[in-house]
């Protein structure tokens, strides 16, 4: 037995701290970039056999967010970044970029970008670098990138999942953003698809004894759904893709109002331990896809630096095939306020 020292990084940050350190780096730091750094460390002495474990992994990436127009999401998604790392014990070095950063004087090579322009992700290709990209997924491109790896959730793959049910009139219920426009996108193209109302303007009456797919956030999605119950209206099934698997549709609404909702998941089996770390960091890994996947494309970084494995993701049993994380997806409907799988 050897005598080590394990050091214990903790990370626990207001979201208005992050927030005024890291516009307050932007204005005083000409190359414009945000140094995460662990505030505490704590030494605990443990005893090891030295044939069990030897720690000597790390990893070192960038990021770069427009910082103005993601600030509501940036310290979630930071969080449940530096919680996995943290929970997984690894020295890691990150540092935050805005996204008018010149990318090609980044000293890292291996860039997090957290990016919603599609324009923007066609350029990539033009670095000698490597990019995971947690906001798109690869079939959101007809094009074929090797430096680019995605973590978007198939969406696609999720309103298919439906159609396997819906034999009658469908409509579909949507809002000015880029996820839900994507969404209605793929659903026009069913054979029973008859219109879209953009909330809040429904015709409700249109939907009784119809089929509703509700491409709308948590707080619109309860608000429709309480409307049609209040209105009396019946539909056959209502459906939703990632968008409502969060607790707050349960609390935002009453029992009758989601009888009839089945909601579409893609994120499985989440490891415990990683949303406990996230939790304590006011984050979240098991609800919130967007962390979910930049986590898993961490694991990747992690996985590409150390020689592990470059294709299971261990540390959320999950596979990157083709440069893309490889999602399932699964059925749920809310049964005593907790989500069961439609079997």
């Amino acid at each position: 037995m050897k005598r080590i020292i394990i050091f214990f990084a903790v990370l626990l940050f207001s979201q208005e701290t992050i927030f005024q350190n890291s516009f307050m780096d932007i204005n005083s730091t000409e190359n414009n970039t945000t140094s995460l750094e662990i505030n505490s460390t704590q030494t605990i002495e443990e005893n090891f056999d030295e044939n069990f474990c030897v720690q000597n992994s790390k990893t070192d990436f960038a990021i770069i967010i427009n910082k103005q127009k993601f600030f509501k999401f940036l310290p979630s998604v930071l969080n449940a970044i530096n919680a996995y790392l943290i929970q997984k014990g690894v020295d890691f070095n990150i540092t935050l970029y805005n996204n008018d950063v010149n990318i090609s004087n980044l000293p890292q090579h291996y860039v997090i970008d957290i990016e919603t322009n599609r324009s923007k992700i066609l350029t990539l290709w033009n670095y000698n670098k490597t990019f995971f990209v947690p906001t798109f997924n690869k079939n959101d491109f007809n094009e074929t990138f090797k430096n680019i790896y995605f973590g978007g959730i198939n969406f696609k793959n999720q309103i298919q999942k439906f159609t396997a049910f819906i034999n009658d009139k469908l409509f579909t219920i949507s809002q000015n953003t880029q996820i839900s426009n994507q969404l209605l996108t793929f659903e026009k193209t069913n054979p029973f698809f008859v219109k879209n109302y953009n909330f809040p303007d429904i015709n409700y009456a249109d939907l009784n004894n119809s089929f509703i797919i509700l491409n709308t956030d948590v707080s619109k999605s309860a608000e429709v759904l309480s409307n049609i119950t209040s209105k009396e209206i019946e539909p056959f099934l209502v459906f939703s893709p990632q968008l409502c698997y969060s607790p707050s549709i349960i609390f935002l609404t009453q029992p009758n109002d989601i009888d009839k909702l089945i909601i579409a998941n893609s994120i499985i089996r989440p490891p415990l331990m990683i949303n406990d770390y996230a939790l304590l960091l006011n984050s979240d890994i098991r609800y919130n896809w967007l962390n979910y996947a930049a986590d898993i494309l961490v694991n990747k970084i992690y996985n590409m630096q150390n020689n592990e494995d470059i294709f299971y993701m261990n540390d959320f049993y999950i596979y990157i095939f083709n440069h893309q994380i490889n999602y399932k997806t699964k059925l749920y409907k809310i049964i005593n306020n907790s989500f069961k799988e439609v079997e």
